[in-house]
């Protein structure tokens, strides 16, 4: 068994993050890694559309298509791993849920808060840029005061760790200096962290 450490790299507002978490813990607990979760706050944005009355171009065309691809398949796999999709994060804020991220693992129980907000909103049972909310779901996973918390020193060290290390998309997996985008990864850093075969 190893003792390595997997940074994951992740927006609460990203579906392709939250398809990426269980995964990640299923590996983690497999293989006895600790994990360091690396919360990255964005704004939800809107897909751009075609005005209406506007003949589409080939590149909207192509861009649209893709789009409904991947909003299918994500679909497809949160369906599979049992995650309700019931909101988008269309205009919403990760910034205080990631800050409050930082504050769970201030208490060693980052992957709780995760398993309890991240799911939550996306089952849209929970609102992530309400700060009463956050603080309440934080003490129920053993993480209380984020009431008084300031954060604003930690979330900007922090902010410029993960820039440092390279992250420019999430889910984003680092291992032993190396990055992998994307949770397609995740065999390949099994492989990695299993060590060579006997």
């Amino acid at each position: 068994m190893t003792t390595a450490r997997l940074g994951v790299a992740f927006d609460l507002t990203s579906i392709p993050s939250l398809l990426a978490f269980q995964p990640a813990c299923a590996l983690a607990d497999e293989l006895n890694v600790e994990v360091e979760w690396l919360p990255v706050a964005s704004l939800g944005k809107a897909q751009r559309g075609v005005p209406t009355g506007v003949a589409e171009t080939a590149a909207q065309r192509h861009a649209r298509v893709r789009a409904d691809y991947f909003a299918k398949d994500n679909a497809r796999y949160a369906k599979w791993q049992g995650v309700a999709l019931r909101r988008t994060a269309e205009g919403v804020s990760s910034a205080l849920a990631s800050a409050g991220c930082l504050w769970a693992s201030r208490h060693g129980v980052a992957r709780a808060y995760l398993e309890r907000v991240w799911l939550s909103f996306w089952a849209n049972e929970l609102d992530i840029e309400c700060r009463a909310s956050l603080a309440g779901a934080l003490a129920e996973v053993g993480a209380p005061g984020f009431h008084d918390a300031d954060l604003k020193a930690q979330w900007k060290a922090h902010e410029a760790d993960v820039a440092a290390r390279g992250v420019f998309a999430v889910p984003t997996f680092l291992l032993d200096g190396e990055m992998f985008v994307g949770r397609a990864h995740l065999p390949m850093i099994r492989s990695l962290l299993s060590g060579p075969s006997e």
